[in-house]
């Protein structure tokens, strides 16, 4: 722990990116399931595929300036641009008041880009998969941040929650596959499961993990409920739903409870 004015100023920056980061996530969610690049390529209007300049990339205040339009075509910018940077800026604040800091917010807006693509594409890249499985095992070994003290047992921790939740979804899969004879679990979910047992277990220990995996399996039914009455489809037909989301929501609010000494 620093001084409270290095604290404060480290809140700051934390709050400062919140907004950036969530419109960071928007990108990837937008052009990692579709195969386009992220890097070295500039922002642009998908309607009229102008050049964005630097004042219209500013986080919420640039939607509101240009009342929500793009300023070449008047083509409507997309919701989800600025939901997902309040997104990112309530997950920062999140993180701060839950004391998880910037290692909290990091997993956080990482989770926010995999429920993002989750939610518009049912995919869950595996560059973000990845990237929440290496922080949360960086955040268990530098619990204070790099080059502060290690500890190796949380790093044990986190291996092994990655490994049994992984391990558990697979088992999972498998044998609805070879009870139903089609796949009914994707492999995004089961890599989704291993950076969250690794973020979970250091957290919240294995009633944690396991919270997790039952509020996203309540949620997942509640909204595969609605989604089928409301198309008016039988109940025992096939509804697709996007689960990761569902588990990111779940593991959000299991790390924050955690944190909080409420679970």
């Amino acid at each position: 722990m620093g001084t409270p004015e290095a604290e404060l100023v480290r809140a700051v920056l934390i709050l400062a990116l919140g907004a950036p980061m969530g419109s960071f996530a928007a990108l990837l969610a937008d052009r990692l399931p579709r195969g386009r690049p992220v890097a070295l390529t500039r922002s642009c209007c998908d309607s009229c595929q102008t050049p964005l300049r630097w004042f219209e990339l500013i986080p919420i205040l640039s939607w509101l300036a240009l009342r929500g339009r793009c300023r070449s075509c008047a083509a409507p910018i997309p919701a989800r641009l600025w939901q997902a940077e309040l997104a990112g800026l309530a997950l920062a604040g999140l993180a701060l008041w839950s004391g998880l800091g910037l290692w909290g917010a990091a997993l956080f807006w990482c989770l926010l880009a995999l429920i993002l693509s989750d939610l518009r594409f049912y995919r869950l890249p595996d560059l973000l998969t990845g990237s929440l499985f290496a922080l949360a095992c960086a955040a268990a070994f530098w619990p204070e941040g790099p080059g502060g003290p290690t500890d190796p047992a949380r790093v044990l921790q986190a291996l092994a929650g990655g490994a049994v939740g992984a391990g558990m979804f697979w088992a999972l899969a498998r044998a609805y596959r070879l009870w139903r004879g089609h796949d009914g679990m994707g492999a995004g979910d089961i890599r989704l499961m291993a950076g969250l047992g690794a973020m979970i277990v250091p957290l919240a220990g294995w009633q944690g993990l396991a919270l997790v995996t039952l509020i996203a399996g309540l949620s997942g039914l509640a909204l595969g409920l609605m989604r089928a009455l409301r198309r008016g489809r039988n109940l025992r037909r096939r509804v697709r739903l996007p689960f990761g989301a569902c588990l990111g929501n779940a593991a959000i609010f299991v790390a924050a409870g955690a944190a909080l000494g409420l679970i």
